[in-house]
């Protein structure tokens, strides 16, 4: 990821946590042959007066029990085990640990678990939990984009809200689908088309992979500088764009293979005609800056001046990859491309730019 979100937007978890210390409670209850309290006293203390009010928490509740009273003691352990699992997430996303998914469960089960935390998440809606979270961090972050592509802007709080993805399928791990932890905003494309029900933990073939946290993800640095330039046919002057990311590891190659984002970075931001909008940014500047571009030196060090400038930006406006983009053609100028830099000189002329 591009960089991840703060921590602290994931504070107020509050009813999930209330939930699932209810189900613990449940378990108890039934390992021990009790009876269920009187309505609301299986809730924690703290929160009843909040959740009182839901019968359909009650009612979800209940059928949840009769449901376990059904199982197995190996069974019911299986399922406590699944529950506290599914909601280790830094430490699923580590490889740290694994977790049983839903299917695996026994099958009387599975349906009351779904439809429980499927209730609860939908209860973040009506406590305004989602929206108090989405300000937050819409305020904390910088360039108000989505991390997981770059490209996309992230609407204001005041807009239709983003998407509020369930990092790990709610239909896999439905345990932790009102955990704030597991809920993390992103673009309308990098969600719907992108990653929809793609699983982080596990590739199609089930094999378990580390994958990046998108709450404390360190920031990747992009580089472009391993792309070909064709220093002799016309026709485009980069052949191939190899964008490189460090650190590169497991978690962000699983990044990168979810969210496609050499791919979309490669069609849609370093196309020909992306490139020429570049080159006639950096004509701007230099004509901005007056800066007179007569020879090698001069062009190579206005170019660097150039990537200098966009890594100032942040990610405004897709700034990280312009400075990706101007540092490898710096790089290339340094090393003696004279089409690069005869093409940069007639870029930050007055005439029409090159491309």
């Amino acid at each position: 990821m591009l960089f991840g979100y703060p921590i602290e937007v994931t504070a107020e978890n509050w009813l999930h946590e209330s939930v699932v210390e209810a189900v613990e409670r449940i378990h108890e209850i039934v390992e021990d042959g009790q009876v269920m309290p009187v309505w609301p006293g299986i809730l924690p203390v703290a929160y009843r007066d909040r959740l009182e009010n839901r019968p359909a928490l009650q009612d979800r509740l209940n059928v949840y029990e009769a449901a376990l009273r059904n199982l197995t003691l190996a069974q019911r352990k299986q399922t406590l085990d699944a529950l506290i699992a599914q909601n280790l997430i830094p430490q699923l996303l580590s490889c740290q640990c694994d977790c049983q998914t839903v299917t695996q469960l026994p099958e009387t089960i599975r349906e009351p678990i779904l439809s429980l935390f499927t209730f609860v998440f939908s209860l973040l809606t009506a406590y305004e939990v989602r929206q108090r979270q989405y300000s937050a961090l819409y305020e904390s972050i910088q360039g108000k984009i989505c991390p997981f592509c770059g490209c996309e802007g992230l609407e204001a709080p005041s807009q239709p809200q983003e998407d509020l993805d369930h990092y790990l399928p709610r239909s896999k791990y439905p345990f932790a689908a009102a955990n704030l932890r597991n809920l993390v905003p992103m673009g309308g494309r990098c969600n719907s088309t992108y990653k929809r029900a793609q699983d982080p933990l596990r590739k199609t073939n089930g094999q378990r992979r580390m994958a990046c946290d998108p709450y404390t993800a360190v920031a990747v640095n992009v580089s472009l500088d391993e792309s070909i330039l064709e220093e002799v046919a016309a026709g485009p002057i980069v052949t191939e764009w190899v964008i490189d990311f460090y650190p590169d590891n497991e978690a962000v190659e699983t990044w990168d293979e979810i969210f496609h984002v050499r791919e979309r970075w490669t069609n849609n931001c370093l196309s020909r005609e992306a490139f020429g909008q570049w080159l006639e940014s950096f004509r701007s500047f230099c004509r901005c800056a007056n800066w007179h571009v007569t020879d090698d030196e001069s062009v190579i060090e206005a170019v660097g001046r150039y990537a200098e400038l966009q890594a100032d930006f942040g990610f405004d406006d897709k700034a990280f990859l312009k400075a990706a983009f101007f540092r490898f053609l710096h790089r290339r100028c340094v090393d003696g491309s004279q089409r690069l830099i005869l093409m940069l000189r007639d870029a930050a002329s007055v005439s029409q730019s090159v491309v």
